[in-house]
């Protein structure tokens, strides 16, 4: 069958000239047009060696198996510079010695290497079948891409290792087709949300086995030996209703036959913000607050005298100039990542072991906020022949540490950064001996090194045990049992703790609030256990396979806290606290889910293939007889280059295969059914009543009880394609997907007084609410070698969009409003906006135009300030005239193009990612509106573009000193803050040399030996940076932790 499919056939001309053999020439050509140098370079290479070692002509012919020509190969002196290409009949001649060896490489081949003979070469290529037969885990079983016919997608984890990135998710952006990754923001270990086609979360499968998205980001990429991405219900219904939004399937690396290996990779890296513009010094910002005041009609803010202070910085405490970023925050941020891996074995077992260790420092300058991490695992199999018995054992887990600075005024990035963007420039950070200015929201104190501390230690372990029998007497009968275990550990010390602050001519410290200490500790272990019986053989042409089994899942949490407050003296410790204040609480929960599962499949001649699968699934979540629910998937598929009438097509390279895929599938949700709603609650709050001075408990009653409540249901639908052209040198797919959501659980609303004369909120029931979501997905790529250079350049895009056909829980008022409401219209708006219409041109322009009433009435609406649409014409602007405006507040769509190159050691691969159509919402203090930014609303140069009579066109509507004189008209919520957030950057690239491939080629000892630079976020072109920010941001006012652009060194080692 792999004849029918990729052979090269004669195309009945004289030549045997095929369309791919004809582009093999032409890109030879012009590589060689366009690279004189190289091309004489060779030359000069070719006759040196002529003269020093006396070459000869060797001549030959290659073809292919069947028997025909194969144009374009590269014939290559191995270890040297000297190369051709054999011609349109398969000929060459080349310059060497005979015995030098040769290597003949061609795309979709296998490479020969072989010894150049004084004699006629006749060379025969076979086709390289390896990536077709690569297999690719799907659910429960495994199969090849051959014969693939769900929606999957892989990744490969080896663009991922060299990467300076602190997980796994935040290398994934635009890799894979369907995939939507949006970073929101940079930091310590920071994670972007990760979506299927646009769902919710995934869920991730390591080993067989689901896992918890941390342990997904926490796994080494040294330690993956595949990754796939599950999409449509032919991949992930057997999993059930958990994999509802898609599976991100992991298979570590396990043991290998043969002499024991060692590897060792090391990158260093340094981080610094990509885009974050410069503030402006106080000098300008005064300039522009005395601009602002004298717009308002108000005397200046500051005198001459003032202005020269801040410019000549001879009253640093009342005119200061301070340069916040650099007095909290470093140019760069270190990282470390260190793996040793070890693997070996013998025909009956097989081992590896692996060690990681990741050490990331942050941008503040006092050591006191970053993660280390150590990730071990250790996977052993070992095969009993007797029995036909495979055992095989992994052990994994990871240990991680993570603090950051913890005071009365910021624990976390949004506390430090807004301090850091917001506080006046005007004011010292530190007094005239170098100490913490005492002065409130100081990032300088609450980044110190006596600050308190939040400091998070997590510890996870994983075991898993597995038992493989082969039934000898029945031909592909096998058995499979697997338990895997899994425990975590986790606690949380917080140590509020305020710096000590000094007076601007002091040295004695002051302190804003005396310590508190809080400890959490969490706990909780769970278990799947599985057993399945599976059978798969072939009888003629038909193949044949079949799984049934039986999977449940067990996990139970508690966790605990204490606290205590005023503490007297700064000891860190629980017993030293006031013991009037002392608090504690805890909490405990559990689950189960368990399956019986069915899947078969089926092919006729590796051409017509028809798969289904059943999960009968049950939930503790529903009421006992409503537990279970039966859900199923199908899927068809035919590879329509197989048939006969295709072969014209095949022979002549012009379709090498084509394979129709179509899938249908449901699955079952328990999401929206909460926790025991099928039963009375009551909440218990021992703090409900005081009496005579004195707390007593109380119960509150919880919503009516839904013992009817059970499984609502999410249909999906695939349509798609995978082709290769041209001797497989292009190749792609094409995916249109539809999902289907309905029967959401809710709580009916519209009849509120129902609530209030029962007294407790309403039972949840099944609605006849519907969500839709629907897209398509494209990849193509195009992979060829010319001479030394291999290349191969893939692209893939994603676009969807969703819409609620019915949505039973919006108000009744948001309902019937066919302007605001939410369903019924695609969610690609941002949302229920005022539409601007640009600025009002004069006074009579607003006497004229409907206005804000409270705007209006202010007296203070003037030219330069934001005018907008009356949508309704009632001759006012109110809520009724706003209207869903602008593109969501999220990409619906992402593309990546990724770029892979390698030539004589050498190695280059770059990702430009990006995505369009989303808008981002510009937020008060960069539009500069008063009490966001004090007394100097002007920060940074691209805000000076603010509407002026000679600047009508301007970015940002006029300067105020006091928005609030307009009753803030020009901060309504509108488009006019939107900004279009489309970008596309360079994602990341990695350069280096393998030096085993000619310098090193001969130390035995040392098996593996590359150098290497790579980085991350290296360029980013969006309009967003037009606002100084960037497309993925935690926050649009700097808030956050920016985004970073990254540098690394690597160094890979093998012995």
């Amino acid at each position: 069958m792999i004849k029918n499919y990729y052979s090269l056939r004669k195309l009945g001309k004289p030549y045997g000239l095929t369309y791919s053999k004809m582009a093999g020439v032409g890109l030879c050509s012009l590589l060689l047009c366009a690279s004189p140098q190289v091309a004489l370079a060779d030359v000069a290479a070719a006759d040196a060696i002529e003269v020093v070692q006396q070459t000869t002509k060797i001549k030959g012919t290659v073809v292919d198996n069947t028997g025909f020509g194969v144009i374009g190969a590269a014939v290559v002196v191995k270890g040297t510079t000297n190369g051709v290409v054999t011609d349109f009949d398969g000929n060459f001649e080349i310059e060497a010695k005979v015995g030098d060896m040769l290597e003949i490489s061609y795309v979709g081949y296998k490479t020969i290497t072989i010894a150049a003979s004084a004699q006629h070469m006749n060379l025969t290529m076979e086709e390289d079948t390896e990536t077709l037969d690569e297999v690719v885990v799907v659910g429960y079983t495994s199969t090849s891409k051959r014969d693939l016919i769900a929606s999957v997608s892989t990744v490969k984890a080896e663009q991922i290792s060299n990467m300076p990135v602190a997980n796994v998710a935040q290398g994934l952006a635009g890799r894979s087709p369907g995939l939507i990754v949006k970073a929101s923001g940079g930091g310590i270990n920071s994670t972007p949300s990760i979506s299927i086609r646009g769902g919710g979360d995934p869920i991730y499968v390591i080993d067989g086995i689901i896992r918890s998205s941390a342990d997904f980001a926490n796994l080494s990429p040294d330690d993956i030996q595949s990754m796939s991405i599950l999409k449509d219900a032919s991949a992930t219904a057997v999993y059930g209703s958990r994999a509802t939004n898609g599976i991100i399937q992991i298979v570590t690396k396990q043991g290998k036959e043969g002499k024991v290996s060692f590897e060792y990779d090391f990158n260093q890296s340094f981080a610094q913000p990509s885009i974050w513009p410069e503030k402006m010094s106080s000098y300008d910002r005064a300039i522009y607050a005395n601009i602002a005041r004298e717009n308002d009609g108000l005397d200046p803010a500051y005198t001459q005298e003032g202005l020269n202070h801040f410019k000549n910085g001879t009253d640093p405490l009342n005119f200061g100039n301070t340069d916040w970023r650099s007095l909290v925050l470093n140019d760069w941020a270190p990282m470390q990542k260190h793996s040793i891996r070890l693997t070996g074995g013998s025909e009956t077992n097989q081992y590896y072991v692996s060690l990681g260790h990741i050490d990331q420092n942050s941008l503040y300058k006092n050591d006191n906020h970053w993660m280390k991490r150590t990730n071990f695992r250790v996977a052993n199999s070992t095969l009993i022949k007797a029995l036909g018995l495979r055992i095989n054992t992994t052990i994994d887990g990871y240990r991680q540490k993570q603090t950051h600075p913890y005071t009365s005024t910021a624990s976390n990035y949004y506390g430090v950064f807004s301090h850091i963007n917001d506080k006046s420039s005007r004011y010292p950070g530190v007094n005239q001996y170098g100490l913490p200015y005492n002065v409130t929201d100081n990032p300088v104190a609450e980044t110190a090194k006596d600050a308190g501390y939040i400091r998070n230690i997590e510890n996870v372990i994983n075991g898993k045990g597995e038992l493989i029998w082969e039934v000898p007497w029945v031909e592909g009968l096998k058995v499979r049992a697997a338990s895997n275990y899994r425990y975590y550990g986790e606690t949380q010390k917080s140590w509020r703790k305020d710096a000590a602050q000094y007076d601007w001519d002091s040295q004695s410290p002051v302190y804003a609030n005396k310590p508190v200490l809080n400890h959490t500790s969490a706990t909780g272990y769970s278990f799947t256990n599985q057993a399945f019986v599976e059978y798969a053989n072939q009888f003629g042409k038909h193949n044949l396979s079949a799984l049934a089994g039986f999977e449940q899942y067990y996990e139970k949490t508690e966790s605990y806290w204490l606290q205590r407050d005023n503490y007297a003296f700064n000891i860190d410790q629980i017993g030293v606290g006031d013991a009037n204040t002392q608090s504690n609480g805890g909490s405990e929960a559990e689950m189960g889910r368990a399956a019986w599962i069915g899947q078969v499949k089926y092919n006729y001649d590796n051409k017509y293939y028809a798969e289904g699968s059943i999960r009968y699934d049950g939930s503790d979540r529903f009421a006992p007889g409503n537990r279970w629910g039966a859900f199923f998937s199908g899927s068809l598929g035919w590879v329509v280059t197989a048939e006969e009438f295709m072969q014209e097509l095949v022979e002549k390279n012009i379709l090498n295969s084509l394979k129709l895929r179509a899938s249908y599938g449901e699955t079952g949700l328990d999401e929206s059914a909460g926790r025991f709603q099928y039963m009375t609650t009551y909440s218990y709050n021992p703090y409900a009543y005081v009496m005579n001075g004195q707390y007593y408990p109380g119960f509150t009653e919880g919503s009516l009880a839904s013992p009817d409540l059970t499984w609502y249901t999410t249909k999906q639908m695939d349509f798609g394609f995978d082709f290769a052209s041209l001797n497989s040198r292009l190749y792609g797919s094409f995916d249109y997907f539809y999902y289907s959501t309905k029967g959401y659980l809710v709580a009916p609303v519209g009849d509120s007084y129902i609530n209030t004369a029962l007294g407790v909120g309403l039972p949840r029931v099944a609605s006849d609410s519907e969500h839709r979501r629907a897209g398509i997905e494209v990849s193509l790529g195009w992979r060829d070698n010319i001479g030394d250079l291999k290349y191969d350049i893939a692209g893939n895009f994603t676009i969807y969009n969703t819409i609620w056909a019915l949505d039973e829980s919006e108000s009744e008022s948001s309902r019937l409003n066919p302007y605001h409401r939410s369903q019924q219209v695609k969610q690609n708006f941002y949302g229920t906006l005022y539409k601007n219409l640009g600025y009002y041109t004069s006074a009579e322009d607003v006497y004229n135009s409907a206005g804000i009433i409270n705007s209006y009435n202010s007296g203070y609406l003037t030219a330069g300030d934001i005018k907008y649409e009356d949508t309704n014409g009632d001759g006012q602007i109110t809520s009724e005239d706003q209207r869903r405006l602008g593109k969501s507040g999220a990409p619906h769509n992402q593309f990546g193009l990724n770029i892979n190159l390698s030539y004589k050691g050498f190695y280059f691969s770059t990702l430009f990612q990006g995505s369009l159509g989303f808008d981002l919402y510009v937020t008060p203090a960069l539009g500069m509106q008063t009490g966001q930014t004090g007394d100097m609303p002007v920060a940074y140069d691209y805000q000076t573009d603010f509407w002026t009579p000679d600047n009508r066109d301007a970015q940002y509507p006029r300067l105020m000193s006091n928005t609030g004189l307009n009753s803030n008209n020009n901060y309504a919520s509108s488009d006019f803050w939107l900004i279009d957030g489309s970008y596309i950057r360079m994602k990341d690239f990695q350069f280096g040399y393998d030096f085993k491939y000619k310098l090193l080629k001969n130390v035995s000892w040392l098996t593996r030996c590359k150098v290497g630079i790579s980085g991350q976020n290296i360029f980013t072109i969006s309009q967003a940076t037009k606002y100084g920010m960037d497309p993925e941001p935690s926050d649009t006012g700097y808030y956050g932790y920016p985004v970073e652009r990254t540098l690394a060194f690597t160094l890979n080692l093998g012995f």
